[in-house]
């Protein structure tokens, strides 16, 4: 199996954690301390965010409490109305920064700042099974930052570090290529245990799949593939989970993924801070993660013997 998958999903689950965004369900007015948003997963007490729309943007706020799964409560109240028809966004910010980009590999050269590196390290091998291997991958998350006044720099510095390292700590089995996309056929609400897929063939009993839009993410597993319906449903066919799904789902916002290699035991596992040269002097942590995975040796069933 190849290390750019495991790069690949590494960064995505990056990119969701640095570049946390959920829309408005309802209007807010001046004055208001709360918002109900599409998700409030992936922000957290004492989070820096900003409101915005398409021409008006208000930073400085900071969230006091998070009081269920779509609303959240600040610690100040907001300075201007803000609706649903002008596509509010509530964004996490750090600093009121964002980062500039989250790049595979090291580049020579970063063109802006804050600035993310994924880079593979090393990938060690040995028997697991008599027809299995276990494959360790060794990969370093840089964190750049252009440098500046010591403490505010520094603490910016800390605080994307931290928010990327929680990030990789929720995701101790990092969703990794190779995997199959099967579009979901109707919405699904909290508590469902039936839902509809547009496509069957690529899922059987028991199979585990991840149900995820851009605002949750659900693991669950498949009992009972029932024969294809065409009518009221359109040729679709249901399914039954072992357990409820925890939210609701939105049939043009989510996705049926069914993994087919498994990452386990993956870990931030140590955080270095200083300083490098990258044609100016930054402000650099390196995040050292690492992941297992099994891989089947099936060839062992056709290797030549020794005489």
């Amino acid at each position: 199996m190849a290390l750019t998958e495991v790069l690949d999903g590494i960064r995505r689950v990056i990119h969701k954690w640095v570049n946390t965004v959920s829309p408005l369900i309802s209007d807010v007015s001046v004055g208001s301390d709360e918002v109900e948003i599409r998700s409030t997963r992936r922000f957290e007490i004492g989070d820096e965010v900003m409101l915005k729309d398409p021409t008006v943007y208000e930073t400085g706020l900071t969230i006091d409490s998070i009081v269920d799964a779509n609303i959240i409560k600040f610690t100040t109240p907001v300075l201007n109305n803000w609706t649903v028809d002008q596509n509010t966004q509530l964004i996490k910010t750090i600093h009121e920064h964002f980062v500039q980009g989250i790049y595979i590999g090291e580049p020579e050269v970063i063109p802006r700042y804050p600035a993310i590196t994924v880079n593979g390290i090393s990938r060690a091998s040995e028997w697991m099974t008599l027809e299995s291997t276990k494959e360790r991958y060794e990969i370093e998350v840089g964190v750049f930052i252009k440098e500046s006044t010591h403490e505010a720099g520094y603490r910016f510095l800390l605080a994307l570090t931290d928010i990327i390292q929680k990030g990789l700590k929720r995701n101790i089995i990092p969703l990794v290529h190779d995997y199959d996309l099967i579009s979901l056929g109707q919405d699904i609400a909290l508590g469902d245990v039936n839902i509809l897929l547009t496509d069957a063939d690529k899922v059987e009993n028991y199979r585990r799949i991840i149900i995820e839009d851009d605002y949750e993410s659900q693991e669950n597993w498949i009992d009972v593939i029932y024969s294809s319906i065409s009518e009221p449903s359109g040729g679709l066919t249901p399914v039954h989970l072992s357990s409820p799904v925890c939210a609701d789902f939105k049939v043009n916002e989510t996705t049926i993924v069914v993994p087919k290699r498994f990452v386990f035991n993956s870990w931030p596992a140590n955080i270095d801070y200083g300083k490098i040269h990258k044609g100016a002097l930054l402000k650099a942590a390196i995040i050292r993660w690492f992941a297992e995975e099994e891989e089947m040796q099936y060839l062992r069933r056709t290797e030549q013997q020794l005489k």
